[in-house]
């Protein structure tokens, strides 16, 4: 009975999520962490080319707890290409675009229409970080550079895990916070 509760949940939240896209508020509320994130995108340190070091993240877990999996996916998406357009760092890579689509799913089906708790935080940040950053992007960094994949793959693991506790504490720090503000606001995005 769970798993199928859960699907059921499951299929609720991508079609409620679709349905975000036709909302004026939501459409906005999207616009501007957009904007959000092309400003953080210009404080990315990038030590090497195969290594970047940014806070988009936290905008990418803002658009999926708001607006959900499929809007929150699309608009990461859409993100990752207005940003590459404003600020290129290296060479467009649309398996980049689709990492960024699939963190706004991740945290979307983590956080959409639910309130955030540190067992979410580190569900989320930890599958992100995981199949993400580490598999995926080691994968399109490897093409992009024709590198190694074995060979990149060591520096990605332990920047990824030094940086997973500070990120789930971040994560669930500013979810909090904007969960608390948007309850005072009185608006309907969460």
């Amino acid at each position: 009975m769970s798993v199928l509760c859960f699907f059921k949940t499951l299929g609720r939240k991508f079609a409620d999520s679709a349905m975000e896209f036709k909302r004026l508020r939501s459409l906005t509320g999207m616009g501007l962490l957009l904007a959000l994130s092309i400003v953080l995108s210009f404080f990315t340190i990038n030590p090497i080319p195969t290594l970047k070091i940014g806070l988009g993240f936290i905008v990418t877990a803002l658009l999926g707890m708001m607006y959900g999996p499929v809007a929150g996916g699309l608009a990461a998406g859409a993100g990752d290409i207005i940003k590459y357009m404003i600020h290129p760092t290296g060479a467009f890579f649309p398996g980049y675009t689709l990492n960024a689509i699939l963190g706004g799913v991740i945290y979307g089906l983590f956080f959409y229409k639910m309130k955030p708790s540190l067992p979410k935080a580190i569900g989320a940040k930890v599958t992100v970080t995981f199949f993400v950053n580490i598999v995926l992007g080691t994968l399109w960094s490897a093409i992009l550079y024709n590198k190694a994949f074995w060979g990149i793959l060591g520096t990605r693991v332990i920047k990824n895990l030094t940086l997973l506790p500070i990120e789930i504490a971040l994560l669930f720090i500013v979810l909090t916070v904007v969960v608390k503000i948007v309850q005072r606001s009185k608006i309907k995005a969460v």
